[in-house]
């Protein structure tokens, strides 16, 4: 099995997996693979969700299963019985609990000898970056700030000028 996000991320059976990504890039990936439905999946979001309500009406095979602290993420790891788990990461988990964020990281990758398991965020935190240490793969996409008209406006200046041109560094 092989669960094709996006054509950079393609998650493998049996893996523990971090993705640090824009919210849309997500929410497009699960509403334009209704295959995913095939698959036993539990959404498991923190306190606030960015991503549960823009997701697709037709998305009928979803279980969600809401986690208010990191010991109730540890009881819902615990009952897994999927074969696929979505956890958004909610930094508010370890506000309290600092100490859990590597157990619940070792369970994490606990859970991924029986199922897939997807780690979501839209940044990278310090709790994230101690988890992502024990993931077998690691997605990292970031949008790159755009430049304003007025910058815009001088770079195209110099361009005419002739001044020297340079290509943007991508990481």
């Amino acid at each position: 099995m092989e669960i094709e996000l996006h054509p950079a991320v393609s998650l493998l059976e049996e893996t523990f997996n971090v993705l640090v990504a824009p919210v849309q890039m997500l929410v497009c990936a699960l509403n334009s693979h209704i295959d995913l439905q095939r698959y036993r999946t539990l959404y498991i979001p923190g306190n606030y969700s960015r991503i549960l309500s823009r997701l697709d009406r037709n998305i009928t095979e979803l279980e969600v299963r809401r986690a208010f602290t990191s010991f109730q993420l540890m009881t819902i790891l615990d009952e897994n019985r999927h074969s696929f788990l979505i956890i958004e990461h909610d930094p508010m988990l370890y506000q309290d609990a600092g100490e859990m964020v590597e157990c619940i990281a070792q369970h994490l990758r606990q859970t991924s000898r029986e199922a897939t398991v997807l780690l979501y965020a839209p940044a990278l935190d310090p709790h994230l970056q101690k988890m992502a240490d024990l993931a077998d793969r690691m997605f990292c996409f970031y949008e790159m700030p755009g430049a304003s008209a007025k910058d815009r406006g001088k770079a195209k200046h110099k361009m005419q000028e002739g001044a020297q041109r340079t290509l943007e560094a991508y990481s």
